[in-house]
């Protein structure tokens, strides 16, 4: 474990409050963008205007060409939860890999989720005009239909998933992220407005924001809201795990 981590460790030992931002490092983009086809997939998928398809897609191209990674993050991200079982903590991430979504982020013998992630992934669709009722959980039938138009997609056909249709307007639904023509943003607020309530309780107190893998794909997500803490929070300390840095392997440093 090298010094900066150790004195990462213990600022969150000494601290009140921790934020944590997990960001597109761990789409894992840059290791699918090396793959063609991939590459000639999400070009087709935006000439089709069905972008909404692709965190679905990313997930599939990392559970078969990259499992040890998914691995890995979800044991360093588990290692990280650990580590902030007995603060209070909220996690926000920018990226669309579900995966970051199934570990589990609860403050200990408390029953609350302390994980948003405002842009959505695969799980959840949606009206594509954001009717309200159009919000619902993605089905097995569902994830059957996502499925067939991904092995399509492999190769070199497409169709466009039945997903059902909108109970209000009739239109075909299509999946809840940022990438949806119109995102209905229904679907991650409830947790938003627990992040922002508990975000105003950490004024004038010791914190810790820990900024993992992102880059500058959301900025307004984690990066500017981030230094905007650090800068006017003077009892606060924001930390950077970059790519450079190699995410992964520094969750994985974990005690």
């Amino acid at each position: 474990m090298d010094k900066q981590t150790e004195e990462i460790l213990q600022k969150i030992e000494e601290a009140e409050y921790v934020l944590v931002g997990l960001g597109q490092e761990f789409d894992m983009e840059f290791f699918l963008q090396s793959r063609e086809d991939y590459r000639r997939i999400r070009e087709q998928l935006q000439q089709q205007n069905v972008l909404w398809l692709l965190p679905y897609v990313e997930e599939q191209f990392r559970r078969q060409y990259l499992p040890e990674m998914e691995a890995e993050i979800e044991k360093g991200l588990q290692k990280l939860a650990k580590v902030l079982e007995k603060k209070s903590y909220f996690v926000v991430s920018s990226s669309l890999n579900h995966k970051l979504a199934e570990v589990p982020w609860k403050k200990m013998l408390l029953k609350k989720e302390r994980f948003v992630a405002p842009c959505g992934d695969w799980t959840k669709k949606q009206c594509p005009d954001g009717c309200e009722e159009g919000i619902q959980t993605v089905t097995e039938a569902d994830e059957e239909q996502l499925q067939e138009s991904f092995k399509k997609l492999q190769t070199n056909g497409f169709s466009v998933p039945d997903l059902g249709k909108c109970p209000k307007c009739g239109k075909k639904l299509v999946l809840n992220n940022v990438y949806a023509g119109r995102y209905d943003e229904k679907g991650y607020l409830k947790t938003w407005t627990e992040y922002q309530n508990w975000l105003q309780n950490t004024l004038n107190h010791k914190m810790v924001l820990l900024e993992i893998g992102e880059g500058n794909r959301f900025p307004t997500i984690i990066r500017s809201p981030f230094e905007r803490i650090a800068l006017f929070q003077q009892k606060a300390d924001l930390y950077c795990i970059d790519g450079e840095q190699n995410p992964i392997a520094w969750l994985l440093s974990l005690c």
